[in-house]
């Protein structure tokens, strides 16, 4: 069968056993039947890339699709897909569903997932913003007396490196929008209106968080179609660590009604990522505790 949805991500060999664990958890899952996974390459060594393409993954070699200031990608060939995941369809045409997803994330719960498919064949831009009722702390203010002197969000640090102060205190308490899971159609003019934002940003800014900025400029900015989901389609452990229910063998929520959570993220939790034998302390939904990896168990 002739399939037009895909799902990328990328890697280089030291998230070689991420986008394994990433691509096993979707064949776990037999999303397969219906999305095609592929992979932009910015290092991966000759064995991991003939496991993937043993696998009938398709790779291809990720490339600077703006103009980037020399010194700022000297020796930083893993930095490519802050920029090439705005530029899909160029690298994999034919696609009614694009999804991105960041190599440690990792499939938890196939029916939550597919609110990012909905979302696409709607022709909206779908994205999980890093706000929930368990993260507890999104934003720091530094204050004299009753005045804050210093703001400390993603969007204000990204955006007024990259673009303007304006904008940044504009959207300094918008919401960020986490580049690591998001899901397009194949409608041109939210790829465009990515491009030009990503273009933008990688001229000024930091390579680095050049996606995030891209995209809160698309969706607040530039006001595009856009279907935000709920933090549990894409859930940040560094912010809150889940419960896992027995019963049904998944992580979910931590809070009622212990929703099941689309993709587990591991951004930021780097001795996790490092380390897949590194057991936490997990509470159950029916409040026990269990010392359990947050890695997927192949």
């Amino acid at each position: 069968m002739l399939k037009d949805k895909i799902i990328v991500s990328s890697a280089d060999s030291k998230y070689f056993e991420l986008i394994k664990e990433l691509f096993l958890s979707l064949k776990k899952n037999n999303i397969f039947n219906e999305y095609n996974f592929a992979i932009l390459n910015t290092g991966l060594n000759k064995n991991e890339y003939n496991y993937f393409r043993d696998n009938n993954v398709e790779v291809q070699e990720a490339k600077w699709n703006v103009d980037v200031p020399k010194y700022k990608i000297l020796g930083r060939e893993h930095l490519k897909t802050q920029v090439a995941r705005a530029f899909l369809p160029d690298y994999f045409p034919n696609n009614k569903v694009y999804i991105w997803l960041d190599a440690d994330l990792w499939l938890n719960d196939l029916q939550s997932f597919l609110l990012y498919e909905k979302g696409a064949l709607s022709n909206c831009l779908t994205i999980t913003p890093q706000s929930d009722r368990a993260y507890f702390n999104n934003a720091n203010v530094e204050w004299f007396l009753n005045f804050p002197i210093k703001v400390k969000t993603i969007n204000f640090k990204n955006i007024g490196k990259s673009i303007s102060k304006k904008l940044a205190k504009k959207y300094a308490f918008y919401s960020t929008l986490n580049a690591g899971a998001f899901a397009i159609s194949s409608k041109k003019e939210i790829w465009e209106c990515l491009q030009k934002n990503v273009k933008l940003a990688a001229k000024k800014g930091r390579i680095f968080g050049t996606d995030q900025v891209a995209l809160a400029l698309t969706v607040y900015e530039d006001k595009v179609p856009t279907q935000f989901l709920p933090a549990y389609c894409n859930w940040m452990c560094e912010f809150h660590l889940p419960r896992y229910n027995t019963k049904t063998s998944r992580f979910v929520e931590p809070y009622l009604p212990y929703h099941p959570l689309a993709l587990v993220h591991l951004a930021g939790l780097d001795e996790i990522r490092a380390n897949k034998n590194l057991l936490v302390d997990i509470k159950t939904t029916e409040r026990e505790v269990l010392k359990k990896s947050l890695r997927f168990d192949v």
